[in-house]
């Protein structure tokens, strides 16, 4: 069924997200003029979803068309995507009644995936959600060639080795890689290698035959079988003993697989997406990983990296994980402050986006009702969080104080420049100078101060 999209105030450049990807005969994209009437035409084009652009000078009026929308379209799910943002603007787009709030820019598959989600959980009858790409957030540098590349890869058959640190998302790029392959259709088979003990991995792996062993009352496919003309998730192989990693290569350049109590191969196309946190290179120095399937697997080599080498997704990841608390909870939380965002951005995040979120969720349970529609400050953040940081890398006072210090010193005390790698207002960043006691002017140099007397 064909999905009509509303959209109003957004620049009709060739970035934008809608004309990207958003064409028939899956999308009907109605472009609306900023002096239309939204519930007007919501009438005429019976929309599904609508998308705003926000921007500085039209701000109040389209909020305002929000306000209007939501009296009559209860459910109707409305995206923003701002030009300028700040926390008010969020604060008061989240309060007019929009389900999802994006600063600029956003890429194709970000929008694409928020879409088919609202889509999901929308009441019109008839309505068949696009499919949902995974969501990789981020707009830094590194995570977006991390997507492109993922794309790339995922338009091949190669073989993918996917590596990066416990909580660096290996399983969402596989199943984004999944997603964009032409094996989308059918489900990806996920296995976690590190959950299969020696004496079940093999007939896990590759099935068996009834009377293949006592117990074996039928037979069993194994998840090679079960991924026929689909993608393979091997997670953290890294953890698989020689034995099998030698089965697991041989079902890989052989394309076959010999379920136990079988005496003739069976045929499979089947694409193997590989991930692990450990460092194979040297597990094959230490011959402890079979070198040939090391370089087998590594053909399209994906590296997730820490949440603390791109401290700047942090915003993106903390808003994406409160819209999705905010339907699972019922609630209305406008966005974190500040003061919070600092203390966050400087914590060196061992746990990476799983910590991040699993902090989001605990701080949601023991969320007050008096703040359940404001925004998430720093006592409102798990007291145990607060006091390990505190105890293994400072206050929240010195954190933050630290922050800005680095932030000036990086931008040669150019408070405006400082304040965007912030990602916070001018005054923000001079309200909090003034509450620290950090100088307004950049200091002396020591070397000409002494030189001097």
């Amino acid at each position: 069924m064909e999905i009509t999209i509303l959209t109003y105030g957004l620049q009709q450049s060739q970035d934008n997200p809608i004309r990207q990807g958003f064409a028939p005969p899956r999308f009907r994209v109605v472009q609306s003029s900023n002096d239309t009437d939204l519930v007007d035409m919501l009438r005429e084009t019976r929309a599904q979803i609508i998308v705003l652009g926000l921007s500085g000078a039209d701000g109040d009026k389209v909020l305002e068309q929000v306000r209007r929308i939501r009296a009559t379209h209860h459910d109707l799910p409305i995206v923003v995507i701002s030009r300028m943002s700040s926390e008010a603007r969020a604060t008061a787009a989240f309060r007019a009644g929009v389900d999802d709030y994006f600063k600029e820019p956003i890429s194709r598959e970000q929008l694409l995936g928020r879409i088919g989600d609202l889509l999901l959980h929308q009441s019109a009858p008839g309505v068949r959600p696009p499919p949902q790409p995974p969501l990789m957030i981020g707009t830094s540098e590194t995570i977006r060639a991390t997507r492109d590349y993922i794309i790339r890869a995922a338009a091949t058959q190669s073989t993918v080795l996917i590596t990066g640190e416990t909580g660096t998302g290996k399983e969402l790029a596989a199943r984004l890689i999944h997603h964009y392959s032409c094996h989308a259709a059918k489900p990806l088979i996920a296995v976690n290698c590190a959950a299969l003990p020696e004496s079940l991995a093999e007939s896990e792996l590759f099935g068996y035959e009834r009377g293949a062993f006592t117990g074996a009352l039928e037979a069993r496919k194994g998840k090679f079988a079960l991924a026929e003309g689909s993608t393979l998730f091997l997670d953290e192989i890294g953890d698989m003993t020689p034995y099998i990693q030698a089965k697991i290569l041989h079902a890989i350049e052989e394309k076959v697989v010999y379920p136990l109590g079988c005496k003739k191969p069976v045929t499979l196309d089947v694409r193997v997406v590989a991930a692990t946190n450990r460092d194979l290179e040297h597990l094959v120095e230490q011959q402890q990983f079979r070198g040939d399937l090391y370089y087998r697997l590594n053909i399209a080599r994906v590296h997730l990296p820490p949440l603390r080498d791109r401290r700047e997704d942090i915003p993106d990841l903390v808003q994406h994980g409160i819209c999705d608390l905010n339907r699972r909870f019922g609630r209305r939380v406008a966005g974190m402050t500040d003061d919070a965002l600092g203390f966050l951005h400087n914590y060196p995040w061992p746990g990476n986006v799983r910590e991040l979120l699993n902090l989001l969720e605990s701080t949601y349970i023991s969320l007050s009702g008096d703040a359940a529609s404001e925004r998430i400050g720093l006592d409102d953040l798990p007291p145990r969080f607060r006091q390990q940081a505190a105890r293994r890398y400072g206050s929240p006072e010195s954190e933050v104080r630290q922050v800005i210090v680095s932030a000036l010193t990086q931008t040669n005390w150019n408070k405006s420049r400082a304040a965007r790698k912030l990602n916070w207002s001018r005054m923000t960043l001079y309200r909090k100078m003034s509450r620290l006691k950090i100088s307004e002017t950049r200091p002396p140099d020591p070397h000409k101060t002494f030189s001097s007397m």
